[in-house]
């Protein structure tokens, strides 16, 4: 052996019985004891990203030397996310988050050549140092062309796949991962590619920046029978996984953009009510579930819901009566 191959196959041997000892094992596409993965917490499923994905994480960066941290996105409001597997992060990140499922968390050892090399990175990694990275997992988004690349079969098609991936979700009590997935699906079939904004985006979500309440107002893209049919449903679940998710604004706004296809919308309308309701608005609450029970009578949810509304606007009333009895009494 010459003194590099010596050096590689001692490096390689102190990965094996750090293997060993710990629990961790060898994820490097080389298998060179380079990139090395504990798992903490087991993911769902058996699926984990392709190289491209938009990835949703957590981590805490550690030398491994003396355990000091050096970075931390938990320090930080909300979570980090990039494109895994293309270079914009370290080789032992492109290279290990690909091997983790949604929900996992691990430790990623990555040995230098694996993360910032013989510079490291200063003032807090030294030059060839070891880094141990705890990385959560939340979620992902395969690389799909937008809606502007794609002929009117391919969003169609999209947003059928991102409507079965949210009704998927949803079935595990995974509310976040499903509005993600209606909300994807909403933008894809309601595109409009004549939009005067030169983007030509529209989503079930609420109004991103720039678009203020007037987004409530403006007139729902033309449609085709099936792609109406497919918009109402993807808003339809969005709403409800929303409310499942206790964000019951954004269901309200969902509710109102999918009434605007279909006025006479039983689940919108009804949604929109219990929303309504979440949010204390109990008025507007009991004009929804008036206008539900105009479209099904029968509707024995919206009938409880009447009830529960009148009850706790009274409620409502009877404690403002008394904080100003207080007040001016």
């Amino acid at each position: 052996f010459d003194l590099a191959e010596k050096h590689t196959f001692a490096q390689q041997f102190c990965a094996m019985a750090e293997m060993a000892e710990e629990g961790f094992v060898d994820v490097s596409k080389e298998q060179d004891g380079g990139l090395l993965k504990k798992i903490l917490v087991e993911g769902k499923g058996e699926d984990t990203p392709s190289p491209g994905s938009s990835v949703d994480v957590h981590y805490v960066g550690t030398l491994h030397s003396d355990g000091s941290k050096f970075d931390s996105s938990r320090d930080r409001p909300g979570t980090f996310k990039f494109e895994v597997g293309v270079g914009q992060v370290i080789k032992g990140w492109d290279q290990g988050i690909l091997t983790m499922k949604r929900g996992e968390k691990c430790i990623l050892r990555c040995r230098s050549d694996y993360a910032y090399g013989q510079n490291g990175s200063p003032p807090k990694i030294p030059g060839d140092a070891t880094l141990n990275f705890e990385v959560e997992l939340f979620d992902w988004k395969e690389k799909v062309k937008t809606p502007a690349e794609m002929t009117p079969e391919e969003r169609r098609d999209h947003a059928t796949k991102m409507k079965e991936a949210g009704t998927e979700a949803f079935k595990q009590g995974d509310f976040a991962t499903a509005v993600n997935r209606y909300e994807d699906g909403v933008e894809y079939i309601t595109f409009d590619p004549d939009s005067d904004d030169g983007h030509g985006h529209s989503h079930g979500g609420m109004p991103c920046s720039g678009h203020g309440d007037a987004a409530d107002k403006t007139e729902p893209v033309e449609l085709s029978e099936a792609d109406k049919q497919l918009a109402l449903a993807l808003l339809n679940n969005c709403a409800m996984a929303r409310l499942k998710n206790k964000d019951p604004d954004a269901a309200k706004f969902d509710c109102t953009k999918a009434l605007q296809y279909d006025p006479k919308n039983i689940k919108a309308t009804f949604r929109r009510a219990q929303a309504e309701f979440d949010l204390h608005n109990f008025k507007a609450c009991q004009e929804d579930v008036a206008r539900t029970l105009e479209l099904d009578p029968s509707n024995k949810d919206a009938e409880a819901l009447k009830r529960k509304a009148a009850d706790a606007e009274k409620k409502e009333k009877k404690q403002e009566k008394a904080m100003y009895s207080k007040m001016f009494g």
